[in-house]
């Protein structure tokens, strides 16, 4: 087990912090950690009938358009679950009746404590309160059968951890609405 000695910040913005630690290792020798600090996302795999919600939206740190779940990152003072519920309503319009935790994940447990929580949303409907995406986020939803986000995924639109990770669980579990 690593303890921390020691910790200098150098950076932070919006998203997240940047750190460098000094930690003692378990023969008594120090030595440097990288550590990002995010507040953390939560993720929806909203399914209606046999088909999931998914985003299509441009990702500029890999420089590809992506299909993903609706997900975002966690405000201050918010749980993941409130965060996946703002985002089905921002990035998709709609709201849920039946919400169950899917799995939570460190994201790369290497060098961040990022965490994502995802949740299945089943009984979906249009909100009472409609929110408007985030200033400079442009999604576009897209509904996809389980074969078709397998195909998605094969042709390399779905490729971050939270989406593949949403579409395994939902291949398992036959997450599928009521």
């Amino acid at each position: 087990m690593e303890k921390i000695e020691g910790r200098q910040q150098i950076y932070q913005d919006q998203i997240l912090t940047l750190s460098q630690l000094t930690v003692r290792l378990e023969d008594n020798t120090m030595a440097k950690r990288t550590l990002v600090h995010t507040t953390g996302a939560a993720g929806v795999l909203a399914v209606h009938q046999d088909k999931a919600l998914f985003v299509r939206q441009w990702r500029t740190p890999i420089g590809q358009e992506t299909i993903e779940l609706p997900a975002g990152k966690i405000n201050p003072g918010e749980t993941p679950f409130e965060a996946a519920k703002r985002e089905l309503n921002e990035e998709a319009q709609l709201a849920a009746d039946e919400w169950a935790p899917l799995t939570h994940f460190y994201q790369s447990a290497g060098f961040s404590d990022a965490e994502t929580t995802l949740f299945s949303a089943r009984r979906l409907h249009a909100p009472a309160a409609q929110r408007s995406q985030d200033v400079g986020e442009f999604v576009t939803g897209e509904w996809l059968t389980l074969a078709q986000a397998k195909q998605a995924q094969a042709d390399g639109l779905i490729c971050d951890a939270k989406t593949t990770l949403g579409l395994a669980l939902w291949a398992l579990q036959g997450v599928q609405d009521a």
